[in-house]
């Protein structure tokens, strides 16, 4: 569990240029130019978050295109009670759950793994962070949605619990039961990855 820290997002590429606010409200007013600017700089984070929900990469587009299409049809109705972006990945994660329901098939596999070697280990230490990668995208995946949702939300993309309850509409206390499950699964799952 300790490595999942080594795959936390780069959250400087993240930061809007932009405040999301004076973007919305243009927007909402038929600002075509205040749109566009918020989807650049609220796109990745959305496929991001599909990619690591659905698993696979045939639906993410159809998914982040879902979700604008929605933040569009819905932003005169957004009142500011909480950040553009915690709205945007609530909107995710419900398209995701959506499409999720429709589908019979478990999920095969996580996101793209990203093994890069850091030169002091050769093949043999690049194969082993690979597989403890694959070992922990295995895990992560096999967990119930509920807690995989919290997982990805939590540690992957870095949010703060509060903004994880935000997200999907949980108190600060259903989100702590839910990773601390989620956690206990983990280690389970991955016991004895480390001990090399």
């Amino acid at each position: 569990m300790a490595n999942t820290a080594t795959m936390a997002p780069d959250r400087s590429a993240c930061e809007p240029l932009i405040d999301d606010g004076r973007l919305a409200e243009r927007a909402a007013s038929g600002d075509r130019a205040a749109f566009a600017q918020l989807v650049r700089q609220h796109q990745e984070g959305v496929a991001r978050i599909a990619r690591r929900l659905l698993g696979w990469d045939t639906e993410v587009e159809d998914v982040v295109q879902e979700v604008f299409v929605a933040m569009l049809r819905h932003l005169p109705e957004f009142r500011g009670d909480c950040r553009l972006g915690t709205w945007l990945y609530r909107i995710t994660v419900n398209e995701c759950r959506r499409r999720r329901r429709g589908r019979l098939l478990r999920l095969r596999c996580w996101w793209g793994a990203r093994v890069t070697a850091d030169g002091e280990g050769g093949a043999e230490r690049t194969a082993l962070r690979k597989e403890a990668g694959t070992r922990v995208r295995a895990a992560v995946a096999a967990l119930p949605h509920r807690e995989r949702e919290v997982v990805v939300l939590r540690y992957l993309e870095g949010l703060a619990v509060a903004d994880v309850g935000e997200v999907l509409g949980l108190s600060r206390n259903a989100v702590d039961v839910r990773l601390c499950r989620a956690r206990d699964r983990l280690r389970r799952s991955l016991a004895g990855l480390m001990e090399d």
